[in-house]
């Protein structure tokens, strides 16, 4: 057995140097073309890094894209896109600046940055679509969101036919409880609101209940939200209690000079009046009342109703209503209506 081992041994030996040998050369080869095409790659790079950019054809090839300090870049193709989708050159600047709430201020565009300390949506503004068969917006994400349309009426829409209205689709309706007047300040109640407001429960129509102020002090804000409270007694209004807050500009008018704070105060003495009496308050207004005329943190706590005539609105904070049309036609109702889309179901008992 000895003999048999000794005369094996050089072979085994030999065999397994070989092995080590074909290893190390086959390694060599493939470092060596590793390293090849590294050079290849490496010389490219300098090529691209050494060419002078084409402009024109980045600008054309790319997206829109967030840069640092909340900066968008935008191509000339998706700011085509964009325009197709706006209604207006307000619009297109609104989303155009995604980190900004933007509006005419009556002379120029504002571009106000957000504030960190009021709540901002989180609606997909993508899944926003339009109806072809009826003009109706519709909201298809998937946030704890709904989609509900209604409408807001007063007097302009004269005797309404409730039971049309609600074989129509309509979800929600707010009825004008009154107005004061911006030269006079007397308070109006809007003629038709009893009738509408029976009429809508009657057919089982969520209500909610808004005024149009012109008050010029806090204490004239929470004499209209005690109108409105003395209005609905006994009624079951389940949706908010809303202030519409509108310019008046002219020379006339008694609450043309209010100072953003003075206006402020006016909204909040309502908006409390009304959330003593058990009622959730709204404040309704375009983007330039929420952002410019009303103080936005002081108004932050208080569900808001955006009055923007656009394919897709472009306020930046939270909000639960959107008026999105002025010229809508319902079933039951002569002539043309406000028409909303609303992100929150405000009569749903928790």
């Amino acid at each position: 057995m000895e003999k048999t081992r000794s005369k094996w041994l050089p072979a085994v030996v030999i065999a397994v140097l070989v092995l080590f040998l074909a290893i190390a050369v086959y390694a060599a080869v493939n470092l060596k073309q590793g390293r090849d095409e590294l050079e290849v790659r490496v010389a490219e790079l300098e090529a691209e890094l050494a060419a002078v950019p084409d402009t024109e054809t980045v600008m054309r090839e790319s997206e829109g894209r967030l840069l640092g300090d909340g900066e968008m870049y935008y191509s000339r193709s998706s700011i085509a896109e964009e325009a197709d989708m706006a209604e207006s050159m307000t619009e297109l600047m609104g989303h155009l600046f995604p980190d900004r709430n933007v509006y005419f201020n009556g002379e120029r565009y504002s571009y106000d940055l957000l504030s960190d300390n009021i709540k901002k949506h989180d609606y997909d503004l993508d899944k926003i679509l339009t109806v072809k068969e009826t003009g109706r917006k519709v909201y298809t994400g998937t946030q704890e969101a709904v989609s509900l349309t209604g409408i807001d009426v007063s007097e302009w829409q004269d005797d309404i036919d409730w039971y049309k209205v609600k074989k129509a689709g309509i979800k929600f309706a707010f009825l004008r409880a009154g107005v004061r007047g911006y030269e006079s300040g007397q308070i109006f109640e809007d003629e038709t609101f009893r009738r509408n407001l029976r009429g809508a429960i009657m057919n089982q129509i969520p209500v909610g209940v808004y005024f149009y102020t012109q008050a010029a002090t806090p204490q004239e804000g929470i004499q209209e939200a005690q109108m409105v409270l003395d209005l609905i007694k006994g009624y079951q209004v389940t949706w908010p209690i809303v202030v519409d807050v509108e310019r008046e500009d002219s020379d006339t008018s008694r609450t043309k000079d209010l100072t953003p704070s003075q206006r402020t105060d006016i909204v909040i003495a309502f908006c409390e009046t009304i959330e003593a009496a058990g009622y959730t308050p709204m404040i309704y207004g375009n983007i330039r009342m929420l952002c410019s005329d009303l103080e936005p943190e002081r108004i932050a706590k208080y569900d808001k109703w955006l009055a923007q005539y656009f394919n897709r609105p472009t306020y930046r904070y939270d909000f639960g209503i959107w008026q999105y049309s002025s010229t809508a036609h319902v079933d039951g109702i002569s002539g043309n209506v406000d028409i909303n889309l609303a992100f929150r179901d405000y009569g749903k008992q928790d």
